[in-house]
């Protein structure tokens, strides 16, 4: 092996080099055409000997390996690869030299001085002289560290969302499997309840209460959670519209005007003035004022109040919820929005999940809104929602109609007219359910079906005059059945209504657009039904 001083150029002896003719190059030695190439390229370009010394760098390979280019001339080539690869490096080397292969090819790691691992494309091939003996070899190296590291970011893109989406649609299925009993339990507790043939005294009545409560605290843990799943998983669908701020304050309010009352709480309303219009989805900013609501509600005194007002402000809306509560100090209030912080109320007897402020921010980023909190501890708390300002629009009469939500317990008067609703559903437990509430409006008579080809058949054979599907038959879906009756025209024009344990945001949407005038969630808010029935029992066409 030749010898060679530090930085200089080392030369090999007579007859090692390629000829000038040797594939049509130059000779290695001295064309400036050659040195031009080796010293521009943007790979790595190394000369080594056959024993795997450096004899000659060029400036990329230097940069790559992080060294320069004076240190490497004399290094092995183990000298800086990764110590993990020597058996592998060592073993392809001899194969190459001992020509089983013409050239290598692979990945490999070099080591820095400063102990970073590089990640590089090799290709080595051998040079021979005329007689065809090995005399050196050449390596090109390429970088491919941020391509690996792309590549892993990808892959680790990928993976988490195929772990979001597994984990979205086993909350979902978790959601539908536990809304089914949920329904039964929260169903015969408000039959119970409200049955005018059957009342209950007061301790009964106080323990069928409390049925109802720990029932929809479970329903509204179960949303929660599957809520910021989706939100978090992006695949929350946002329908935004122009909306009256004053009609969603109204359907807000009349969804926690119970639990004021039963909290012994004022809950005041500052109406807006007339023709304020917001941009937003009317679901999520109902939730997002029924939250902040019912943490007013939950969180103040006895005796105190909780009041909501509106007003524009510039291109904004700004929608303020304040309450007389015992307020927050200002370290709460820096943790108020880490997902399952109570900031110490899991030590009290008010229940919540921790994330129903975390899902009331996230909807608002996703509706470009955002809150904003004030506090004093003692005094009470103030939230202060933004969202954009709409110009006015004339509402659609009949949608306004369909957002008129009470809460459990409330009932109406009875209808006057004969109608009958088929219902399908292949749960049997829910078909008693729904038979003994039909109770209370003796004017609606009840048709079953137990599957959706027999719900077809018996429409087309006596068209109801309400439809009432769940999502999810044995043999088919209630949207299947609705787009099969809607072929017909004794059939098609009849009301849908859904009512179904699949809460999920995108298959409401879908019955929607597809005809559906309702869509009831299980556990079935009795009352809600009953009001749909009333609206749905006019005067009979002549």
């Amino acid at each position: 092996m030749s010898s060679f001083a530090p930085g200089a150029r080392p030369t090999l002896p007579d007859g090692m080099l390629p000829s000038p003719s040797h594939n049509g190059h130059a000779e290695l030695s001295g064309d400036h055409h050659y040195r031009a190439i080796f010293e521009a390229a943007g790979v790595g370009i190394a000369r080594l000997t056959l024993d795997g010394r450096f004899v000659e760098v060029n400036q990329r390979f230097a940069e790559i390996t992080g060294r320069s280019r004076d240190d490497l001339i004399g290094l092995h080539f183990l000298d800086i690869s990764h110590p993990d690869e020597a058996p592998a490096n060592l073993a392809t080397t001899e194969a190459l030299l001992a020509g089983q292969q013409d050239r290598l090819a692979r990945e490999k790691r070099y080591v820095r001085p400063d102990g970073e691992i590089v990640h590089v494309m090799l290709n080595v091939v051998l040079l021979k002289d005329d007689g065809g003996k090995p005399v050196q070899m050449v390596s090109v190296v390429e970088d491919i560290s941020e391509r690996l590291r792309m590549q892993e970011a990808l892959g680790a893109a990928r993976t988490a969302e195929r772990a979001s989406k597994a984990k979205t649609e086993f909350l979902s299925r978790m959601s539908h499997e536990l809304r089914t009993p949920l329904n039964a339990m929260l169903g015969f507790a408000q039959l119970l309840r409200v049955d005018p043939r059957s009342p209950l005294n007061d301790t009964q009545r106080q323990k069928v209460e409390h049925i109802e409560k720990a029932g929809a605290h479970l329903l509204a843990m179960m949303t929660d959670v599957l809520d910021l799943s989706r939100i978090e998983a992006g695949s929350l669908p946002m329908s935004i519209e122009t909306l009256s701020v004053n009609s969603v304050l109204e359907e807000a309010l009349a969804l926690i005007s119970n639990q004021a009352r039963t909290a012994g709480l004022t809950l005041a309303h500052n109406a807006p003035q007339e023709g304020l219009f917001v941009k937003a989805d009317r679901v999520r900013l109902r939730q997002v004022l029924v939250n902040l609501l019912s943490n007013a509600i939950k969180y103040n005194r006895q005796g105190g109040q909780a009041m909501i007002e509106a007003m524009a402000l510039q291109d904004r809306v700004l929608i303020t919820v304040r309450d007389t509560g015992q307020g927050m100090t200002p370290g709460q209030i820096a943790h108020l929005f880490e997902p399952f912080n109570r900031l110490g109320a899991e030590r009290t007897t008010v229940e919540g999940t921790g994330i129903g402020l975390v899902i009331v921010k996230r909807l608002l980023d996703l509706m470009d809104g955002r809150i904003e909190v004030s506090s004093t501890p003692g005094t009470g708390t103030s939230f202060r929602v933004w969202l954009p300002l709409a110009r006015p629009l004339a509402l659609d009469a009949q949608c306004a109609d369909q957002a008129q939500r009470s809460g459990f317990g409330g009932l109406d008067e009875l209808g006057l007219h004969n109608r009958t609703v088929l219902y399908a559903e292949d749960n049997v437990i829910n078909v008693e359910l729904l038979r003994q509430v039909m109770r209370m409006r003796p004017q609606w008579h009840l048709e079953v079906a137990h599957s959706g080809q027999q719900a077809i058949t018996m429409a087309l054979a006596h068209p109801p005059d309400l439809l009432l599907l769940d999502m999810h038959l044995g043999d088919m879906s209630g949207l299947d059945v609705s787009d099969a009756l809607s072929t017909h025209g004794a059939t098609a024009c009849i009301p849908r209504v859904a009512l179904s344990a699949d809460a999920m945001p995108d298959q409401i949407s879908e019955a929607k657009e597809r005809g559906f005038v309702e869509y009831l969630t299980k556990p079935l808010d009795v009352a809600r039904f009953l009001k749909l029935l009333d609206r749905c029992g006019g005067p009979l066409s002549d």
